[in-house]
């Protein structure tokens, strides 16, 4: 399945729409769109619905551009604003050197929306929606040499708004693997990782404290696409539906993460068939 037709998506918020304004029942059931837990392989370009108790997969299709599967993605943001997917590709020759995505999931085409052209950065690692904009951990290039990591804030058409640098305990801080972005307890917090260490900070980009998760549940003949059996770098951090916090490893492990005893729990690791790179919160109903 080369391409997603997501019809019912707009079929569903046009029924919302017209029960809303019935009037033969003032109090109509509401509807309720699901979101469910998706992972992209950055080398196939599939997206794929995960159950984490498990970490068995669904295949549920493949992005286009220019009439090709959209590869080498790093991250991916649903906007329910526009009803839009926002991507970012990872920085390699091979693919698209860190240009970003605007995804219409009635069609799953893709429009790129900023080449990277001036190779500004290496690539926008993730990315969230906060404020009606895009909000992105970014390792810099040509942009500015001072500083080789920030938070940036970026419009919808794909634009620079705003750069916001970081600091801990007075001093300059900077991330380099990894580089998972996600709320944390409240929506003035955030969760930023590097290698296997969490960060926390608000918005304006202090961090108000960082800790080493520790690893736990791990088999031990797990030996790891990187080797080991312990969580290695984070690269995709994610909540679910109920707020459950889950993250993604550069060796492929998924794990549940309690940020109260700054643990990883292992619970599959993705070994075969390409490189697992984004962890996803999306409506379970774009893919109908």
């Amino acid at each position: 399945m080369k391409t997603i037709l997501f019809r019912f998506l707009a079929l569903t918020l046009l029924f919302t729409a017209f029960v809303a304004c019935s009037d033969d029942d003032d109090n109509p059931p509401p509807i309720v769109i699901n979101d469910i837990m998706v992972v992209y392989n950055t080398d196939t370009g599939e997206f794929s619905a995960v159950d984490l108790t498990d970490g068995s997969l669904l295949l549920l299709g493949t992005a286009t551009y220019n009439g090709s599967d959209l590869l080498g993605l790093r991250d991916v943001v649903f906007n329910s604003a526009d009803n839009m997917m926002y991507a970012s590709s990872r920085a390699t020759d091979q693919y698209h050197e860190g240009a970003l995505f605007r995804i219409d999931p009635m069609n799953m085409q893709a429009t790129m929306i900023n080449d990277n052209a001036n190779d500004d950065w290496y690539a926008v690692a993730n990315l969230e929606m906060d404020e009606g904009r895009l909000l992105g951990t970014v390792y810099w290039d040509e942009y500015d040499y001072d500083y080789w990591s920030s938070l940036v804030r970026l419009n919808l058409d794909g634009s620079i708004d705003e750069v916001i640098y970081l600091t801990y305990e007075d001093d300059d801080y900077g991330f380099s693997g990894g580089m998972a972005l996600e709320f944390g307890d409240n929506p003035d917090e955030f969760l930023v990782t590097d290698g296997n260490r969490i960060a926390i900070l608000n918005i304006n980009g202090t961090v108000s404290d960082e800790f080493i998760l520790n690893s736990a549940g791990f088999p031990n003949d797990d030996v790891g696409r990187g080797g080991g059996s312990s969580v290695g770098y984070v690269r995709s951090l994610e909540r679910d539906a109920n707020g459950n916090l889950y993250g993604l490893d550069a060796d492929g492990h998924l794990g549940s993460i309690n940020l109260n005893n700054e643990t990883f729990t292992y619970i599959t690791q993705f070994d075969a068939g390409g490189d697992i790179v984004a962890l996803i919160k999306l409506p379970e109903n774009i893919f109908q």
